[in-house]
């Protein structure tokens, strides 16, 4: 057993000072004010500093590792353009050795910036790379295999039966594995690339294993386009035609979203993975979320790197919240308490990872110590609006998942980052 204490922690009870929480394996078995602690608990060892401010492990709800390579070469371009030129070109000339080191650079870039728990889509091919890394690097993970059907590169189209065969084999070996860390995901690119036939598959995996569907749903304007000359409605009605609009459903932007489609959501208990890096980045447009909130869509936050180039959640959260007070010329319009839930405990929930997310006894241990010795906290006034403000990666100081130490003191314990990234720089060239 070991203490994680802090001057401040941000709890499912409130802020407290001079706090302590005692890790015991994989779960906090206990918390409350340091002095008591102490006295109540003989500790192996002791983390935190009383400049310290504890916060639940941050969740990306969605990213691209295997895209990793093509960060600063796609700006400028907009979404269906940025897939056709640079994207599937990349995914269809990708190697199990440039998988493995997209996977393990993205992860370990996220870990420095205090992310726990992670949404991962892959590629069509090489997806057992992303779960060995994530494995190896003890992270909370969902990961799942593209898949596609129709309207997609022949490098990256496969039939709808290798499609669901190969996701089933995918699922069996990986899902709930690590200690239940690591978690499978049915993952059909979008409606355009994806087969009805193909989605009734995906549902009856869904419904017999229990496991989560994602997808990106209404990021473009020709992405909606081409969805109601297909269907004659919208791609969200489409899948809820199809019963895959659930409370297992994980939909990514939803930018074009009618509030018809928003109160669905909001009735089936599916999520919104919400990235508004790359929803600017590629001028996609900017989606209603305090609509959404208002309705009671569970919405979280994804950094969609590389639609978008780092793996901050603090500035994805910062993005959510200035993109709708800009959009609305309105100050109230997205309060900086709801982005930091988006960016915790709402993603956990989107995720499936329902012990995570927020720090109460009996949750996992998925802790992130942020070092106020930063001029993000000079002065500190309001934590949580400091941090979704002004808080940025290096204020990220120890990061701990299900009880084990992936970060102490800004130096990493999992993986070597040197060779890594050496590596990486040696295969992971791309040219424009």
């Amino acid at each position: 057993m070991y203490e994680v204490w802090g001057g401040w922690a941000i709890t499912s009870e409130g802020i407290k000072e001079n706090y302590s929480f005692a890790i015991e394996k994989d779960r906090i078995l206990d918390m409350g004010p340091r002095n008591e602690m102490k006295k109540k608990y003989s500790f192996d060892d002791s983390v935190g500093k009383k400049h310290h401010i504890i916060c639940p492990g941050f969740v990306d709800a969605h990213m691209h590792s295997f895209q990793l390579a093509t960060k600063g070469l796609t700006a400028d371009e907009s979404l269906l353009d940025w897939l056709k030129k640079y994207i599937w070109k990349w995914e269809g000339e990708l190697t199990k050795e440039r998988a493995k080191s997209c996977a393990e650079v993205s992860y370990l870039q996220m870990i420095r910036c205090g992310v726990t728990t992670f949404s991962d889509y892959t590629s069509v091919h090489h997806t057992e790379e992303a779960f060995k890394a994530a494995k190896k690097f003890g992270m909370r993970a969902l990961i799942g295999k593209t898949i596609m059907d129709r309207n997609s590169p022949a490098e990256l189209e496969e039939s709808t039966d290798k499609c669901l065969k190969e996701t089933k084999v995918l699922l069996k070996k990986w899902h709930g594995k690590n200690k239940g860390l690591l978690n499978y995901a049915v993952t059909p690119r979008f409606c355009i690339s994806s087969s009805d036939e193909l989605l009734r598959g995906c549902k009856k995996i869904c419904d017999k294993e229990g496991v989560l569907f994602r997808t990106h749903t209404e990021e473009n304007k020709s992405e909606v386009a081409w969805e109601k000359k297909a269907y004659g409605k919208s791609s969200i009605q489409h899948l809820d035609s199809l019963g895959l609009l659930n409370e297992r459903a994980l939909l990514t932007h939803c930018v074009w979203s009618s509030q018809k489609d928003i109160t669905l959501m909001a009735k089936r208990g599916a999520s919104l993975a919400h990235c508004p890096g790359s929803n600017m980045l590629l001028a996609s447009g900017t989606p209603d979320i305090p609509y959404m909130l208002k309705k009671g869509v569970n919405v979280c936050i994804g950094t969609d790197v590389a639609a978008y180039y780092n793996f901050s959640m603090f500035e994805q959260a910062r993005l959510a919240c200035l993109m709708q007070k800009e959009e609305r010329k309105d100050p109230h319009a997205m309060h900086h308490e709801d982005a930091f839930k988006m960016a915790t405990i709402n993603g956990a929930r989107a995720l499936g990872f329902k012990e995570t997310g927020e720090l109460k006894i009996g949750n996992k241990a998925d802790l992130v110590l942020l070092s106020t010795n930063h001029l993000a906290f000079s002065p500190l006034n309001d934590i949580i609006s400091q941090i979704v403000y002004s808080a940025f990666p290096s204020t990220v100081d120890t990061v701990i998942c299900n009880g084990k130490i992936l970060m102490r003191e800004r130096t990493l314990l999992v993986g070597d980052a040197r060779r890594i990234m050496y590596r990486a720089k040696e295969i992971l060239g791309v040219k424009k």
